[in-house]
């Protein structure tokens, strides 16, 4: 019976992380280039059960001894437990914004590259502004990288920057200068790896290598100027998880409470001795 009541609390508390993993994504439903995190769940170990017992002697008509057996009588199952929990890297949509300096990456494994003081990381969130010096950062400050390994930085005194589709990145010339005096500021540098289940969120929605991510070269950049990327979560399809996490949860509830009932039974009637 203790080992049913273990069973019980084990799928409950895979339900609350179930619920906790959709109220997270549930609230970034509005944070640009969120990845949803899935929740992957598997049974915890089986044992196999013995019946120990002792056969009686066999011999007719003389006290021969018992013979210890162990016959199999099945598998126990112990319950449930969190196996993983990695992201979708599913493209989501993307929205117009008409800012020149939001960035959009329209293929699913595609990454800007960023610096922060923790080290390179890497993100869908194409939300970037400029410092004072002209240097592109991500909105928590963290500076954009380019193809060379350095932040990308904009002359001050020349006009609005123009994103290529190839990530090159151009700058308009000043007031009267020609067309042709637009200058080439550099080129973004776009990560993509050879095992996304190897890169894992970090918070700030930047993504960091664990170390076996693969890194590979990015071919098919795809930057859009103007947009922005959204979160790939479908919030009907959390609302019914986030449903099914509460019903699992009442239903492992339910056994732990009846599993204590047969518990309480036990002592109550069955451990009482004649008189």
């Amino acid at each position: 019976m203790v080992r049913g009541l273990y069973a019980a609390a084990s799928g409950a508390l895979v339900a609350q992380s179930m619920a906790d993993n959709v109220a997270t994504n549930l609230a970034n439903v509005n944070s640009n280039g969120f990845k949803q995190t899935l929740l992957q769940v598997e049974s915890t170990p089986t044992f196999d059960i013995y019946r120990i017992q002792t056969d009686p002697g066999r011999a007719a008509g003389r006290a021969t001894p018992g013979i210890p057996v162990a016959p199999y009588v099945g598998a126990l199952g112990t319950g449930a437990q969190v196996y993983d929990t990695p992201e979708d890297f599913a493209q989501g949509p993307l929205q117009q914004t008409g800012n020149h300096l939001d960035l959009a990456l329209t293929g699913a494994n595609q990454f800007f590259t960023i610096l922060t003081p923790q080290g390179l990381r890497f993100t869908r969130d194409g939300q970037f502004t400029l410092d004072a010096n002209g240097a592109l950062r991500t909105m928590d400050g963290n500076f954009v990288l380019g193809t060379t390994g350095r932040p990308i930085v904009f002359n001050t005194t020349q006009g609005q920057a123009t994103f290529n589709a190839d990530g090159t990145i151009t700058q308009a010339p000043q007031a009267g200068q020609t067309a042709a005096a637009a200058t080439q500021v550099g080129t973004l540098q776009i990560a993509s790896f050879g095992n996304l289940l190897a890169l894992r969120k970090e918070g700030d929605n930047n993504f960091v290598d664990t170390g076996a991510a693969q890194p590979a070269a990015t071919t098919n950049v795809s930057v859009q100027q103007g947009f922005l990327e959204k979160s790939n979560g479908n919030v009907v399809r959390a609302m019914v998880d986030l449903i099914t996490a509460e019903r699992w949860f009442d239903a492992n509830q339910r056994v732990m409470k009846a599993q204590d009932d047969a518990t309480n039974q036990a002592i109550s009637n069955l451990a009482k001795t004649n008189p």
